[in-house]
């Protein structure tokens, strides 16, 4: 009798146990990236200046990084998920073949922060179901770094060399001694 009672304890003890695994997997929902979703960042895209225009219009990898964020812009989550890896490659390439006017610190820390940026959603990718609203987010992070950078751009191609700089404090200087 003992050993009844000791096995129907123990009986109730595995099925107690594996009720509660099912019921932790019915609580998990699974939501799928849709190819037909309308949505989408609705992060305004910077222009370059035209004098940025003008000493990048032969950059062929910057104009590549450029045409892709503009698709990812105006990608749903599907589309960003799928290309996560290609603009993290564009990125890349970028950032190995800076030309020596490109090559300062400041667009250096904006293209680190633009490649942080798409290793993120480069991981997000990855995972098994990410959430579409989690990539839109990665995707407007993604997209203000990418306006960081233009924003350095055009301030490099407006910087004013130093020896035309000092040429113009000294005719600045030259006209206030003059009556």
């Amino acid at each position: 009798m003992r050993i009844f009672l000791f096995l129907g304890i123990i009986l109730v003890c595995f099925a107690c146990q594996s009720e509660k695994t099912t019921n932790t997997q019915e609580k998990t929902p699974v939501i799928k990236l849709d190819s037909l979703s309308k949505e989408k960042s609705k992060v305004e895209l910077l222009k370059l200046s035209p004098e940025a225009e003008k000493s990048l219009e032969s950059f062929d990898d910057f104009q590549n990084v450029r045409s892709m964020i503009i698709s990812m812009n105006n990608a749903n989550p599907f589309y960003i998920n799928k290309h996560a890896d290609s603009i993290d490659l564009l990125i890349g390439i970028f950032s190995e073949s800076l030309t020596e006017d490109l090559n300062t610190n400041t667009i250096n820390s904006r293209l680190s922060v633009l490649s942080t940026e798409t290793g993120l959603l480069k991981l997000m990718a990855e995972k098994k179901n990410p959430d579409p609203k989690e990539v839109i987010k990665g995707n407007i992070r993604l997209i203000n770094a990418y306006n960081s950078l233009i924003i350095q751009l055009n301030e490099l191609s407006l910087a004013i060399p130093e020896n035309i700089e000092k040429e113009l404090l000294r005719e600045l200087d030259d006209k206030e001694d003059q009556p």
